[in-house]
């Protein structure tokens, strides 16, 4: 039995340190309970609904991709997430024109879906790394951006499908009235930056201090919340003060505080991947006390959350190949030595 538990977690990719963005939200263990009285979901929830400017601050790995999934995910209630990728966009992303065209890009991709509805995001690849198609209670399926129709899709088509240069203003317009279609709908906007503490090379800098000044600027104008993740390194440069002069709103993410919480996230990794006859288990029969032990004092000694995850995945993939029915201590050895 343990030997084959540890085979299907490993098929799985449970305890994946990059998996989809859908599943990053069902895998997430509220801050709040590892914490304490630090309300970090509650805090994003609130000022998300009031329309605020946040920063999301912590490092690479650091859980930011995951909070903003369990909070502002495709179910979220009371909020639209604009979930816009900027990473892509290179050096270009400093420039405000760019990043209208990435959040008309992103709208324009919804409006070409059937009737204005996106498709189900949780449709399955393949029969493994599945967790939001088996578990169907848990966030995950979206509902279709029903606001997305009408005037609003007319002219982010407009805009997307032109051949000609277009003005930044024509472009803040067109914004501008996909976001009335979605207050008529009694919900707030939130434009959400999820990739942008990629910039962390020294030769980007002039990409970061652009982006959160000139790029960013005109969305403070909109009446939309706006969250950007924000790596804790950008604020240790001189440029620090500048980068959140239009975030007026901090949140940083606190480190995970000990190794019962850490275990307490893989936890969550293995129950949201076995199937529901799978009856009763406990983590001990997947992961050995030595083996998060040693998870954590990898994660003491600055490993990212991401990077811990990692080391247990290849520890995982160790043990299924060495005929094991547990990962053991020195799994994750060998795992950091790979």
């Amino acid at each position: 039995m343990a030997s084959s538990l540890l085979r299907h977690l490993a098929d799985r990719y449970a305890f994946d340190g990059t998996p989809r963005f859908i599943d990053l939200g069902v895998y997430h263990v509220p801050f709040e309970s590892m914490v304490g009285d630090a309300s970090i979901e509650g805090q994003l929830r609130d000022f998300a609904e009031r329309g605020e400017r946040i920063a999301l601050i912590a490092e690479s790995g650091g859980g930011k991709s995951s909070l903003v999934s369990h909070v502002l995910g495709p179910t979220a209630e009371s909020v639209a997430p604009i979930i816009v990728p900027v990473h892509a966009l290179g050096s270009e992303a400093a420039s405000a024109g760019r990043v209208a065209d990435a959040i008309l890009g992103h709208l324009g991709r919804q409006v070409r879906t059937t009737d204005g509805v996106t498709e189900p995001v949780a449709a399955p690849v393949g029969d493994k790394r599945d967790v939001v198609r088996r578990r169907s209670h848990i966030r995950g399926a979206d509902v279709g951006w029903r606001w997305l129709r009408g005037s609003a899709a007319r002219q982010v088509e407009l805009q997307v499908g032109s051949s000609h240069p277009i003005p930044l203003d024509e472009k803040i317009e067109s914004v501008f009235q996909v976001l009335q279609a979605i207050h008529a709908d009694s919900l707030m906007p939130v434009f959400v930056f999820d990739d942008t503490d990629r910039w962390i090379d020294p030769s980007q800098s002039e990409t970061v201090v652009g982006f959160f000044g000139d790029a960013i600027r005109w969305l403070t104008e909109m009446p939309a919340s706006v969250v950007v993740a924000t790596h804790s390194r950008y604020l240790e440069s001189s440029d620090a003060p500048a980068l959140l002069e239009y975030l007026d709103t901090r949140i940083e993410i606190p480190r995970v505080p000990s190794s019962t919480q850490l275990r307490r996230i893989l936890e969550r990794r293995v129950e949201s991947n076995l199937d529901e006859e799978s009856g009763s288990w406990h983590l001990g029969e997947v992961v050995s006390d030595s083996a998060v032990g040693e998870l954590f004092r990898a994660y003491e000694m600055r490993a990212s959350l991401r990077r811990v995850l990692q080391l247990a995945h290849i520890a995982l993939k160790e043990a299924v190949d060495a005929g094991d029915g547990t990962i053991e201590g020195h799994h994750i050895q060998a795992a950091l030595q790979a």
